[in-house]
């Protein structure tokens, strides 16, 4: 067989195999440039609400407002406790759907858009609002949490 005939069937097969990897079902990881954002310190700025059950009560909760929520490739903390290997998994959701039959609380309160990017970690999950926004969802309560500005020895390193 000639070469000119051969290299069009090599194209082609290379062509099949990327396509097929491309539709194979993959995690998706915190090395993924669409993840990479979430990395870094977010600050809790309030109470949104709560589920009808939580391992939290009001006062717990209000504790936590203020504190910094680490997001890492290698784990998730906040206020001394660490989960370690975050999946980064992320799947849309019906927002009013996902929070009544997941977390069995209501979404009224949350600021979220009707379709929800909800990106599961350790222990945990975040609902993303925007670049900057996120919802965390953290022992049956709802915070809203804001990007913090990288300090000095964060911005050397990058």
């Amino acid at each position: 067989m000639s070469l000119l005939r051969i290299s069009p069937m090599l194209q082609a097969a290379s062509a099949v195999a990327a396509l097929t990897m491309a539709l194979l079902p993959h995690p998706v990881r915190a090395a993924d440039p669409d993840y990479a954002d979430l990395l870094g310190t977010w600050r809790l700025t309030k109470v949104l609400d709560s589920s009808e059950i939580s391992s939290l009560d009001d006062n717990e909760a209000a504790r936590l407002v203020g504190k910094t929520f680490v997001i890492a490739r290698d784990k998730v903390s906040l206020d001394g406790e660490a989960c370690k290997e975050p999946e980064f998994e992320h799947h849309f959701e019906d927002t009013v759907r996902y929070l009544r039959e997941e977390a069995h609380a209501a979404s009224g309160k949350l600021g979220l858009p009707e379709v929800v990017e909800v990106v599961d970690l350790a222990c945990t999950e975040v609902l993303r609002k925007n670049h900057d926004k996120l919802v965390l969802y953290w022992k049956g309560f709802f915070f809203d949490m804001i990007r913090q500005a990288p300090g000095p020895v964060q911005q050397a390193r990058r």
